[in-house]
């Protein structure tokens, strides 16, 4: 019996063992998919790992390679990107989807939809907008070797600030943060791109910290107030009932490296969240879900699509 249970777990532990090396090291890994729609043709580039570098690792390392292509829609333009792989592609560690230039919620939603349709991607891919094209990306490979693995560490350390695919709502917006290729390799950029129904929008750096900061995306905001620098973290937004309208209370931490705001900054900080929460609702989103809270404490409905913007106060305090 002790033989025969012996012999059983050797051959599991061979089956499991070439399944994870036909699963892994003989496909081509796609860590990334870059999407570029210019009218009805589209640009597709993919990221992927090659068998030799170590594709199952959770960690970014060597062997990253990149391969675009273009294709009259986004099914063939990714086909024919699938089909420039040097194996099979595999989208298992797919955790990152890129709009390049000229790239809007429609594609998203299109290529959403494929990817449900085909199964050939993620809908738990993290979402980030690119300052530069794929034949952008593709020269500068050429000229400096493989910036490649510096990309997707920016987005792994950008990774709280990336909303996911699936979290896209029909009647809302999602804000993407914006990478940029500069000097010292891809990075980070202060400001974001909002998506919604109308055309894509660029914020500025401080718009884009307002929303983080209410939303909860990413580990710090950084604002400038009064002259200075102030960076806040965790933050912890309530809503309460003011009257007919509402009070916003965010409680924030201040960074080790960042001096502790004053009540003027602090009143500032407030009218920013409140006009940015008004801005939204005027826009037909409801930010914080204020409607939820008015139907649960009994008072009706309310909706930003029908209903005039509730009164609105916010107070900040910070520990």
């Amino acid at each position: 019996m002790a033989r025969l249970n012996y012999l059983a777990a050797g051959l599991l532990a061979a089956f499991c063992l070439a399944f994870a090396r036909t699963d892994t090291t003989e496909k081509s890994m796609v860590r990334a998919v870059l999407l570029e729609p210019d009218g009805e043709n589209w640009t597709v580039g993919l990221l992927y790992q090659a068998p030799e570098g170590s594709a199952d690792s959770s960690e970014v390392s060597d062997g990253i390679r990149f391969a675009a292509a273009e294709g009259p829609g986004l099914e063939r333009a990714l086909a024919n990107a699938e089909a420039a792989l040097p194996l099979t592609a595999n989208f298992r560690l797919c955790d990152y989807l890129l709009l390049m230039p000229g790239g809007g919620r429609e594609a998203l939603e299109e290529y959403e939809a494929l990817v449900l349709a085909r199964r050939c991607g993620r809908t738990g891919a993290r979402l980030a907008a690119c300052a530069f094209s794929c034949a952008e990306l593709s020269a500068a490979t050429e000229e400096e070797g493989e910036p490649l693995s510096a990309l997707l560490q920016a987005l792994k350390q950008a990774g709280p600030a990336l909303p996911r695919l699936y979290e896209m709502q029909a009647d809302g917006g999602v804000l993407l943060p914006v990478l940029t290729a500069g000097a010292d390799g891809p990075a980070l950029s202060a400001e974001g791109l909002f998506l919604s129904g109308a055309a894509p929008e660029a914020w500025d750096a401080e718009k884009t910290a307002v929303y983080r900061l209410l939303t909860g995306r990413g580990e710090e905001a950084v604002f400038w107030l009064e002259g200075r620098p102030l960076a806040l973290r965790r933050p912890l937004c309530g809503v309460e009932a003011e009257g007919e309208g509402f009070l916003l209370r965010l409680s924030c931490q201040t960074a080790a490296d960042s001096e502790a705001p004053g009540p003027a900054e602090l009143e500032k900080l407030g009218q920013l969240c409140t006009a940015l929460v008004r801005e939204r609702w005027a826009a037909g989103q409801d930010l914080l879900g204020l409607g939820a809270y008015r139907a649960l404490w009994g008072g009706g409905a309310l909706d930003p699509k029908k209903d005039a913007c509730p009164q609105l106060r916010t107070s900040v305090g910070v520990y």
